[in-house]
């Protein structure tokens, strides 16, 4: 719990704190469930001995050291265990993206493996977590001219991912649509279904195996990364605003800035 604060903080609150414990024990309370009553008795007793802002100020904070014990003890914590990257390097998506490239169309897929392609494919384009695309509801999915629009209402902001020629997302959504019509139960809105019966609505786990399973066929190595690192592959310097970070976003440089593992194969460059 000391590893939350500083040393020369702690050092100004022991006055503090055991002046608050003579006050508790002379009323009868116990210093460390003291109601929000008590310890104003103990500041305005203070205030009343002539106590300036800061002398208060910093009694208040002292006895919140121990009022906050949750608080404090999960500041110590990340003093000691800072949160790391999953991380240290990401796989290049030149792979996984050459591979879905080549597979037949969605229309000659097995259901499976159309909905791994598309789950991968609106993984990697939109850079959303998977809780968030076991929830696209197929009444938010729009088409317009200029492709398909999916809102999902009250969790996050829609994103507007650019086409990639030979793998459109639009594309596979509408067809994946075609070819599960027949297969949904009239209740079942979610745009991703079991690819097995009763074809109902699946978990974020489940998107996650359907992933994990296209990348390891595209030779990405799944034993060192899951399902949820197309978030950390997908979000280059490049395209981090599809996913909403800003230039100077933090979240981006420390959890998803990573290095690329080298790859054998290379898209040609277009003029």
């Amino acid at each position: 719990m000391v590893e939350s604060i500083t040393k020369s903080t702690l050092k100004q609150y022991q006055s503090v704190l055991r002046k608050w414990w003579d006050f508790a024990h002379e009323k009868g309370w116990d210093v460390f469930n003291a109601h929000t009553t008590d310890i104003l008795s103990f500041l305005s007793e203070k205030f009343k001995d002539d106590a300036s802002y800061g002398v208060l100020n910093t009694s208040r904070s002292a006895i919140a050291l121990m009022d906050g014990l949750i608080t404090r003890f999960l500041k110590g914590v990340f003093r000691q265990k800072s949160t790391k990257p999953k991380y240290s390097s990401t796989w290049d998506t030149t792979s996984v993206l050459i591979y879905m490239e080549n597979l037949p169309p969605m229309t000659h897929l097995k259901l499976k493996d159309a909905t791994e392609k598309l789950a991968t494919l609106l993984a990697l384009v939109t850079a959303h977590r998977l809780q968030t695309l076991s929830v696209i509801n197929i009444t938010n999915i729009s088409r317009s001219s200029e492709g398909i629009t999916i809102k999902i209402p009250d969790l996050i902001k829609t994103s507007k991912p650019g086409s990639f020629q030979g793998l459109c997302v639009a594309s596979c959504v509408l067809e994946y649509l075609e070819i599960t019509e027949d297969l949904r139960e009239e209740s079942n809105n979610r745009l991703l279904i079991s690819s097995i019966k009763p074809f109902g609505s699946v978990s974020p786990q489940t998107i996650g195996h359907w992933i994990k399973s296209l990348l390891a066929k595209a030779g990405v190595d799944t034993d060192q990364f899951s399902a949820y690192s197309t978030r950390h592959a997908a979000v280059s310097p490049v395209i981090r605003r599809t996913a909403g970070w800003s230039a100077q976003s933090q979240t981006f440089m420390k959890y998803y800035n990573r290095p690329v593992q080298a790859s054998d194969n290379h898209f040609a460059s277009s003029s």
